[in-house]
This record gives structure tokens, C-alpha cells and sequence, in this order.
């Protein structure tokens, strides 16, 4: 279960008590840029460890199968210490300025923002996920990101997802697979929407190959 909730981590009714969107042009929020180069700051230690567990997590049904999975536990507990921090200083962030869109503090700390809502705990994401969606209707955040944080928490809510943007480890075979899909044969047309590429291309850099489903 661990290791399915680290997958969660490594790549709908929601709470009404969430901050108020920040309205576009709100630069003034930010004008010397303190706020843009401290999510920018967040960002990068979001990806600390991050290429280091997804290296680790491809070895670990293999040969070295316990090896790699004591290595990626060891990281993922320091990784997970910067993701609860991260998300705290974004709560802050949040309930001070509203959602950090793109014309608040541009479009690289507001996908920073973004990544790392989607690592934190499913209680954030459930509470900012109107925001998020909301700037994507507004060319304030990227829509790829919001997708993938919808599938994720639909996916922990043990719900199928609807992107395909999530894998897992199999619990009988260790193995990793796609994330079971709502309405799988359109899955490509929604995520054509979005602007991720087709499912069978995604799957390729977690080293899978894609089956459409049977008709």
C-alpha cells in the first residue's frame, strides 16, 4: 500500500470554504516578484528526489527487488518532509493571495504551485481543486496539470480516472500498471482536449505498452 501511495505522489465535490480566486491581472499581489521567486524556490525542492524514486521505482520488480525498495522508501521519506512543508507554505500563500495564477506570478511558479499540489495530501487537493479548475478555464493554469491532478484524486478516492494520467503497482504481480479508466475507448479525445499526448505515447516513459480496449 505504501508503494501504491508513492505512485500516487511521483507522477468533485469539493469544499465551498476555499480561498477566492485571484482575478486575472492581479500582478499587484506580487510587484517585486518575492512571491513568483519563492514558488519558483518550492518547485525545485518539490523535484529533489523525485528523478531518483522514478529510477528506483522501475527497479523494484526486479532482481534487486528489496535493495531498490528499501532505497526508495529511504527517499521517499525525505522527499515526503518537503511535500508537507511545501504544501503548508502554499496553504499560507493561498489564504493570503488566493490561487497563484499565471498573471499573478507567471506561468512558471503558477505550474510550480500546481506540482506541488498535486504531491500533497488528498485533504488540499480536494479543497483547491475548484480553484485550479477555474484558472484553467481562464488561461490561468495549464490544463495537462489540472487533468492529472483530477485523475489523481479520483484515483485515491478509489475511483476510475478519467485522463489516464495514473499509474500503480500491482499488488500480486508487483508489477507497475495503468490505472483502470472511465469510458477507456474516448480516453484519447479527452485527453486530446487537454493537451496531453495519445495514452499509448504517455505509457511509453514508464516503460508500458498500451491495449485499447476490445469493442
Amino acid at each position: 500500500m505504501i508503494l501504491q501511495c508513492a505512485i500516487f505522489l511521483v507522477s468533485l465535490g469539493l469544499m465551498a470554504s476555499a480561498a477566492p480566486l485571484a482575478q486575472k491581472g492581479s500582478s499587484r499581489s506580487d510587484p517585486d516578484g518575492d512571491l513568483r521567486r519563492e514558488l519558483i524556490r518550492m518547485g525545485e525542492k518539490d523535484q529533489k528526489y523525485r528523478d531518483r524514486m522514478d529510477r528506483l521505482m522501475k527497479n523494484m520488480p526486479g532482481p534487486e527487488n528489496k535493495r531498490a525498495t528499501r532505497e526508495f522508501l529511504a527517499v521517499l521519506k525525505k522527499q515526503d518532509e518537503i511535500d508537507r512543508k511545501n504544501i503548508k507554505r502554499l496553504d499560507e500563500i493561498i489564504s493570503r493571495y488566493g490561487w497563484p495564477t499565471r498573471s499573478m506570478v507567471g506561468k512558471e511558479a503558477s505550474n510550480a504551485a500546481l506540482i506541488i499540489l498535486q504531491h500533497a495530501d488528498l485533504s488540499y487537493q480536494k479543497k483547491y481543486f475548484p480553484l485550479v479548475k477555474e484558472a484553467a478555464a481562464g488561461n490561468e493554469a495549464l490544463a495537462a496539470n489540472v487533468a492529472t491532478l483530477e485523475d489523481r484524486i479520483l484515483m485515491r478516492e478509489g475511483k476510475k480516472q478519467i485522463y489516464g494520467t495514473q499509474v500503480r503497482i500491482n499488488d500480486v504481480t508487483r508489477k507497475l500498471e495503468l490505472y483502470p479508466i472511465e469510458d477507456e475507448e474516448n480516453v484519447d479525445k479527452r485527453r486530446a482536449g487537454v493537451g496531453l499526448p495519445p495514452i499509448a505515447e504517455y505509457l511509453k516513459m514508464f516503460g508500458l505498452d498500451y491495449s485499447p480496449p476490445k469493442k
